[in-house]
């Protein structure tokens, strides 16, 4: 039972890991190259998908972002930052671009990362992930405390099973009663049965 706990956490780690590093965003310093608007058809519609190209700095690999809303971090500018993007692609000032997004690449699947901003920074930027920091440490708090929660609880619990263990074990022992000896039950009989003084008495002797 232990293995099974053990592997079902470390199971529940790894798909957290999973999903905090597709969710959580991270910033890239690129050269945006041009931007692009995709026809996507689906069942139910067709609708445009704005997407950015970029480079990594010192022509490094390529890189493609989907430019799409994303209710979750309260981005529903999708168009405005595409034109933003296109007027970084064309200020010839502009050395980098600071572009932060999240989510994968997956050729396979057609997955881009998303652009949530972007904005013009120097050569050398070195983004420090100040919110990632503050959110992992705040789950790790969260879930410490949460161990330590349900481990007091059940040290309780074990606890209070035991009281009752202790408790049942002395109610049947009260209602055990221990056998009467016999032993000597005659000999008190015949201690207190009266002499007889009389004269006529046949056991008396002449």
């Amino acid at each position: 039972m232990r293995k099974v706990t053990i592997a079902l956490i470390a199971l529940l780690t790894f798909v957290a890991g999973l999903g905090l590093h597709y969710a959580l965003p991270r910033v890239s310093t690129v050269q945006v190259l041009g931007v692009e608007v995709k026809r996507e058809d689906t069942d139910q519609r067709t609708r445009d998908v704005y997407m950015i190209q970029a480079q990594l700095i010192d022509g490094g690999a390529v890189r493609v972002f989907r430019n799409d809303d994303a209710w979750f971090y309260l981005k529903f500018d999708s168009a405005n930052l595409q034109a933003r993007a296109t007027g970084l692609s064309r200020d010839e000032a502009v050395e980098a671009v600071a572009i932060r997004h999240y989510g994968w690449r997956i050729p396979v699947l057609s997955m881009f990362p998303n652009a949530i901003s972007a904005w013009p920074v120097e050569l050398g930027y070195r983004h420090i992930p100040l919110f990632n920091m503050a959110v992992i440490l705040t789950l790790l708090t969260g879930g410490f405390f949460a161990w330590r929660t349900v481990k007091r609880a059940r040290a309780r619990v074990e606890a209070a099973l035991a009281r009752r263990s202790e408790e049942r074990a002395r109610e049947a022992a009260s209602r055990t009663v221990p056998p009467v000896s016999d032993a000597g039950h005659e000999d008190w009989l015949l201690r207190d049965q009266p002499t007889s003084n009389r004269p006529d008495d046949p056991g008396r002797g002449a």
